[in-house]
């Protein structure tokens, strides 16, 4: 077996969770840290000439900022290297190594941008750089089209190629597989890397069995302190340093990386956690960009099902980060909801239910507990018909439940057999039923959604009333999501989602869309009234 060598990439695929902002003495820290372990090549983070000079991020503009950001901190064992994603570095910014203090530089590229790429990495040797090519997502790669690529990669003839498993979707087969076939095709004297993600958490694993191939070349792993790395995060440096030792393949001074980790990155995951999570996992399984699930998962509407759903219908190609837009995202989204169901004599029933009568809202904030009693006076004094908005409850007596979101609608599912009466339920055509839990009306969705340009249910339902005629509503519960506090956000604990810090912006801007026109009665307090000025 030729030697293996263990790529820190901390301070370059860690940055995705801090916006590469790590702070310069942390850069620096993390730097010589890496260097005294003994690990053999530190990746000190983005080359990138569209963004501005910051002495506490590892981005850089250009090569001799990387300087400028490591100072004296300059490793004196390791491999010095920077990272390119192809088409973010002007190729006139490219300086001979010999003026630099990167001994070599990573390219990353697309399946469309492989000439071009190619041909940029031809410059990249000839400049005197170790050049390591990362052709992303290789599973997309048919077995002819990655042998095509690999003919083109030792045409270059590269310091090294890595396996890129760029959504952490491998199992030992795939390794094995896409292992035996680049082993073959790879010319002996290019080194072999291995870069995985660790949404099905074998990114350890997968790289133990990497390096145990005993391949007749050169093989590297990448992996990060802790992990650290966007969503489910990277391979752990700490984890195979120690593996090494204990396999008696080479010796790193681990207590060098743990000191690095409890110093300098532990801070970070505290902030902003990373890690095996639901999203990693479907993000693995569909093969496709984080972007995608974060997006449907915020909207706190779909089961996962839909989101499955919504997932599968994607072209392959369309599933790659560089090809996500929220537009593109917002269109699927609503193909998904389009369940079109004519509601005409459903809102003509509706019509005649309210006709000439208060209308109040339930929402399901703290207050309708704190303020209970307020609320049950509102209802006897004026004998409105009551809406709850997303939940039922026996604490009021309600007239109907009007639930537009698929989450809240399994949440009733756990709970409408106990209630002592179970309200007509109002449900939007994008949520799916069961028997359990049938709807006394099906309203159509897309025609709400379109009118206030959201999914928010308060706002769903107050546009539906104003179809129906309402000029007049009473709010109660409505009290604004407070993400320091989500235990008392609901009136039941057991309500709560995992809602982004922006809900109360999103539900303020939907409402404004609507809300006009509306004489608005406010029960209880509430931060969205104060927002809305009215």
């Amino acid at each position: 077996m030729k030697e293996a060598y263990l790529l820190d990439c901390t301070l370059r695929d860690g940055g995705y969770v801090n916006d590469w902002r790590f702070g310069n003495y942390t850069i620096r820290s993390v730097v010589t840290r890496l260097d005294s372990a003994g690990v053999d090549i530190i990746e000190c983070g983005f080359l990138d000439s569209r963004v501005d000079y910051d002495n506490d991020r590892t981005l850089y503009p250009d090569i001799p900022c990387v300087q400028k950001v490591l100072g004296n901190s300059l490793p004196g064992h390791a491999m010095l290297v920077a990272m390119i994603d192809y088409g973010t570095f002007d190729r006139e910014l490219l300086l001979p190594q010999n003026d630099s203090v990167l001994d070599g530089i990573r390219l990353i590229f697309k399946k469309e941008d492989t000439n071009n790429a190619l041909e940029y990495g031809r410059r990249i040797n000839e400049l005197g750089y170790k050049l390591f090519l990362n052709p992303v997502a290789l599973p997309s790669y048919r077995n002819i089209e990655l042998i095509q690529l690999i003919g083109k990669i030792n045409d270059v003839q590269p310091y090294g190629m890595s396996i890129v498993d760029t959504y952490g979707l491998m199992f030992n087969s795939d390794i094995d597989k896409y292992i035996t076939l680049v082993d073959d095709e790879l010319n002996a004297d290019i080194a072999l890397g291995y870069h995985c993600h660790n949404n099905l958490q074998m990114a350890n694993a997968h790289c133990m069995s990497f390096i145990s191939k005993n391949l007749n070349r050169k093989t590297i792993v990448d992996s990060s302190i802790l992990g650290m790395g966007k969503n489910a995060g990277n391979a752990c440096t700490e984890l195979l340093a120690s593996w090494f030792a204990k396999s008696e393949l080479k010796e790193y001074r681990t207590d060098q990386v743990l000191d690095c980790a409890y110093t300098d990155v532990m801070k970070f995951n505290a902030k902003s956690g990373w890690g095996y999570s639901l999203d990693s996992l479907l993000s693995a399984i569909h093969d496709c960009s984080p972007n995608w699930i974060k997006f449907l998962m915020d909207k706190n509407t779909l089961s996962i099902k839909g989101i499955q759903t919504i997932l599968e219908s994607l072209p392959y190609e369309k599933r790659e980060v560089s090809y996500f837009t929220k537009a593109l995202a917002e269109q699927k989204y609503l193909e998904y909801m389009d369940r079109h169901v004519n509601d005409n004599a459903e809102k003509a029933i509706l019509q005649e239910s309210i006709k000439e009568r208060d209308v109040l809202l339930l929402c399901p904030g703290m207050t309708l507990k704190t303020h209970q009693n307020i609320v049950a006076e509102y209802i006897t004094d004026n004998n409105p018909v009551v809406i709850t908005v997303n939940f039922m409850t026996d604490t009021f007596a309600t007239d109907y439940s009007f639930i537009s979101n698929s989450q809240r609608y399994s949440q009733m599912l756990g709970i409408c057999s106990e209630l002592t009466k179970k309200p007509p339920l109002l449900l939007t055509s994008n949520v799916v039923a069961v028997n359990t839990l049938e709807p006394t009306y099906v309203l159509n969705y897309k025609t709400l959604y379109e009118k206030i340009q959201g999914d928010s249910s308060a706002g769903l339902l107050i546009c539906l009333l104003k179809d129906l005629g309402v000029t007049s509503i009473a709010i109660a519960g409505m009290d604004g999501f407070d993400d320091s506090d989500t235990e008392n956000s609901f009136f039941d604990i057991n309500m709560t989602l995992g809602y982004s810090g922006n809900i109360n912006k999103i539900l303020i801007d939907q409402l404004k869309r609507v809300i006009g026109g509306l004489n608005v009665h406010w029960i209880t307090p509430s931060k969205i009234k104060e927002a809305l000025n009215i």
